[in-house]
């Protein structure tokens, strides 16, 4: 109950970003248009079935997706739905044929995206129907489909790169976020950095779309590799200038330079900006001598520091530049057209447990029925289908979301078709739900309830009039869906995400270990590729552990959730070291002794949590991390009694590589025994 008191508070009281109503309008005039001219050529239920194929398509579309990906995803679903329409008038032949049929076609949807929920609406819709079984009312559902697809698509030549530009001015305001986030700790630091991370992977799915062996400086790859060389380098400077504070060596100018970065990327992801780097640079060469006037007044370590922070903002500004440029001349994006496929992803546990439990249920509530074929009863068939979701929380929330939106929408169009009765009053008010429900839709699921139930149900019985007591029936149908659907969460195989964690923790330890060898063997360009890859388990992590906190009864682990936070803080100890061990002098074989004890350390922990054994000592790398203490004390004497250089660069390496690997022993040790309990 609570949770769906949380989820009816957090959906209906606050919208999370701007609709897009432009998208809203083109799905209302895709919806509504077929309607108009089925009324006006005393062709309603036609109508109504060309209408029905537009809301189908437009509801298996996805919104913001570059238009490539949504043509490939939308070439499938209009032919889908056609034999799905046609396949549920067969059905309706014989009811209780329909029953597995239409449970069968539910897990399959349930089970691999590239069919999705479209085409199992489409199936019931057409048992449904009343239509006897031909080619003439499935011909007509995809010419709502290609209708929609028409107007979709009809601005891809012109517009076809605003999906990517969008990407990457995200991403430039995510960096942008992370810099002036330098004060924050803790939870807000991390959410920052899950947000530019994030942001990050969409603009990379988003350049993949782009992609040729000719890309140049301003491909939409160049762009994405600069925002990432940001990223990293902006943790880096996080860590080092709280060294810096702690030696009591930051002047404020780095700030200031760390401001004229964020200012620059905002600019640059402002559309038309014109962002200017200069000032960024111009503060960075400030901040050059300002240390350098008062570096006869600094000890060897803060020297050491400053030098390591010098570095840093110079690569960080080089990047500044480089999307500042970019964001200038404008991004160069080859013309492609999308290659269309229809290979179905792998089986999964996970998936075939939720396809197997929309399909149990969705028989039962065909079954229900089946036998009266009411023609309002597949709006028990629909509850189940929209309502039910892979875990038992989630299934809560979306139960209370669609029964309270489906009350609140059937009494405001019942209201309106009461006062103006009418196919002219039922077109308008399909066309303003549709406008304001798909604009809705893609920032809140909530306010998609209220006007996409009405939506479906006005379509589906366009030439019968919504009164109060159809309007009820309906209410109460939504509510039985909401229930077995509830039921089918609750008693279906509702707790196999616990068992998935012992795998995610090892995933978590393996992939973490191979990013701390990479850095080990200074593999700066794989460095990225492998911070990432241990950034995605440790989502993976995050994710089971928030499912298994909704199963019926379930609690995450306290010390696997610490687990998530001590890993984020180890990628980016590992991207402190790897912007202080570029360029880093011989005689660094401390410092990689230390990482290669903290990988086999992982590895080893990995071995003992698979096969439930017990982790192993750690003596090698406290022998380890003394061994590089006592070179720092070494050389902070030498470099007070010489001027040699070689000294000097190897102090600057070892005074911020020591904390630095310190922190991440740390963090590592700490992470096994999260995992190990």
């Amino acid at each position: 109950m609570r949770g769906a008191i949380a989820a009816l508070r957090d959906g209906f009281l606050s919208l999370p970003a701007k609709p897009p109503w432009r998208y809203g309008l083109l799905c209302g005039v895709a919806v509504a248009l077929p309607l108009a001219v089925g009324a006006l050529s005393g062709r309603p239920r036609d109508g109504a079935v060309v209408a029905l194929g537009a809301y189908f398509t437009a509801f298996g579309d996805t919104y913001g997706l570059p238009y490539g990906e949504r043509a490939k995803t939308l070439s499938r679903t209009v032919p889908l739905l056609v034999v799905g329409f046609w396949l549920g008038s067969f059905l309706a032949l014989n009811p209780w044929a329909a029953v597995l049929g239409v449970g069968l076609v539910a897990a399959a949807g349930a089970q691999w995206k590239a069919i999705g929920l479209p085409p199992v609406l489409a199936v019931v819709s057409g048992f449904y129907g009343g239509l006897p079984p031909g080619v003439g009312p499935p011909l007509m559902m995809g010419l709502g489909g290609i209708l929609y697809c028409a107007l979709a698509l009809a601005l891809w030549p012109a517009r076809r790169l605003d999906p990517l530009k969008q990407a990457l001015a995200t991403a430039s305001t995510a960096m942008a976020d992370l810099l002036d986030g330098f004060d924050e700790q803790g939870e807000e630091w991390a959410a920052l950095r899950q947000r530019a991370s994030g942001a990050l992977r969409e603009a990379e799915t988003a350049s993949a779309a782009f992609h040729s062996p000719e890309d140049s400086d301003r491909s939409p790859h160049a762009v994405v590799s600069s925002l990432t060389r940001i990223f990293h380098e902006s943790v880096a400077l996080r860590s080092l200038r709280a060294q810096a504070v702690k030696a009591e060596a930051m002047p404020p100018e780095l700030d200031e330079v760390v401001s004229a970065f964020s200012k620059a990327l905002r600019v640059a992801a402002h559309p038309g900006g014109r962002p200017d780097s200069k000032a960024a640079l111009a503060a960075v060469a400030c901040f050059a001598e300002r240390v350098a006037a008062v570096r006869d007044q600094l000890t060897p370590v803060q020297r050491a520091i400053l030098g390591q922070v010098r570095r840093c903002m110079d690569r960080v500004g080089v990047a500044v530049r480089a999307v500042s440029a970019q964001a200038t001349e404008g991004v160069r994006a080859p013309t492609t057209l999308p290659h269309l496929t229809w290979q179905l992803p792998p089986l999964s546990a996970e998936a075939a447990a939720y396809a197997t439990r929309s399909g149990i249920a969705v028989a039962i509530s065909m079954a229900l029925v089946a036998g009266l074929h009411e023609q309002h009863g597949r709006w028990l068939v629909f509850t189940v289908l929209l309502a039910l979701r892979p875990s038992y929380g989630d299934t809560i929330e979306r139960v209370a979301l669609r029964v309270v939106g489906t009350m609140i929408g059937s009494t405001m169009a019942a209201l309106l078709l009461a006062a103006v009765p009418g196919h002219a009053t039922l077109v308008v008010v399909v066309w303003a739900f549709a406008t304001v429900g798909f604009a809705l839709r893609e920032v809140s699921y909530a306010y998609w309830s209220v006007f996409a139930t009405p939506l479906a149900l006005m379509l589906s019985d366009f030439f019968l009039r919504l009164d109060w007591g159809v309007a009820g029936a309906r209410v109460l149908l939504t509510i039985g869906g909401g229930v077995l659907a509830l039921l089918a969460a609750r008693l279906l195989w509702p707790r196999g995400e616990r068992r998935k964690l012992r795998d995610r923790v090892v995933d978590l330890l393996k992939e973490h270990a191979s990013m701390v060898r990479t850095l080990a063997g200074n593999g700066w360009n794989e460095l990225p590729e492998h911070t990432e890859a241990a950034g995605q388990a440790g989502e993976r992590l995050d994710e089971s552990l928030d499912k298994v906190d909704k199963e019926p009864g379930g609690r995450a682990p306290e010390r696997l959730r610490q687990a998530v936070t001590d890993a984020r803080r180890l990628r980016d100890d590992a991207i402190l070291l790897a912007a202080v061990m570029k360029g880093a002098p011989d005689g660094t074989d401390a410092t990689v002794a230390v990482l290669d004890a903290v990988a086999d350390r992982m590895e080893a922990v990995a071995h003992a949590v698979r096969h439930e054994e017990p982790p192993p000592e750690t003596d090698e790398l406290d022998a380890s991390l003394a061994e590089m203490a006592d070179r720092v004390e070494t050389l902070i004497e030498e470099a007070s009694a010489t001027d040699d250089t070689a000294v000097k660069r190897q102090l600057r390496h070892a005074a911020t590589a020591h904390p630095a690997l310190r922190t991440l022993t740390a963090d590592a040790l700490r992470l096994t025994v999260d995992v190990t309990g």
